[in-house]
């Protein structure tokens, strides 16, 4: 996905530990602030560039509720342009993190030291979101059909729009209905 440069924060900052709301009973309530300003590893393969919000941890029956509402920011490439830029988004979250007696049956649990790993939960979040379109602006005009240039800058276009005008370029996937018009 996307890759170090320089350095970052390791995941370990996404391990919550629990302990005391699983000790407290049912309906036990907590919340947590999360600001993280630096460039952050979430998994292997992914990193993001901040991470913000508020989470709040409930204890139900079966587990830990995590609520909240986050902010990202992350790394990631123009769909039109292709240039690196970073995409920002927000993120509302609700996730029963299973008790460890029912471990097997969930793919977020409470491990055995009381803890909960949110790196997991925002991996998928941010795959998710990063399989939409996303633009580095909205004006971006993209890469060029016939050299395949960046667009971006004003006289790029400007040159690309006079070049296609002067030679009568026709997409040359359209080319066979020109000669049906003919």
């Amino acid at each position: 996905m996307n890759h170090p440069r320089g350095s970052y924060l390791n995941k370990r900052l996404l391990r919550l530990q629990v302990g005391f709301l699983l000790s407290a009973g049912p309906g036990a309530c907590r919340s947590f602030p999360l600001n993280i300003p630096q460039r952050l590893q979430i998994h292997e393969d992914l990193f993001v560039e901040s991470l913000t919000g508020d989470l709040v941890l409930t204890r139900a029956k079966d587990g830990i509720l995590l609520q909240g509402k986050l902010e990202i920011c992350h790394r990631r490439e123009c769909d039109r342009c292709l240039d690196s830029f970073e995409h920002g988004f927000k993120l509302d979250i609700a996730e029963l993190f299973a008790l460890p007696t029912f471990a097997g049956k969930t793919d977020f649990c409470v491990d055995g030291n009381n803890e909960i790993d949110l790196a997991p939960l925002l991996r998928e979040e941010v795959l998710i979101e990063a399989s939409y379109r996303a633009v580095c602006r909205e004006d971006c005009h993209g890469l060029s059909a016939e050299t395949g240039d960046k667009l971006n800058a004003e006289s790029d276009w400007s040159a690309a729009r006079e070049l296609d005008t002067e030679a009568g370029a026709i997409d040359p996937r359209l080319a066979v209905l020109k000669q049906l018009l003919a």
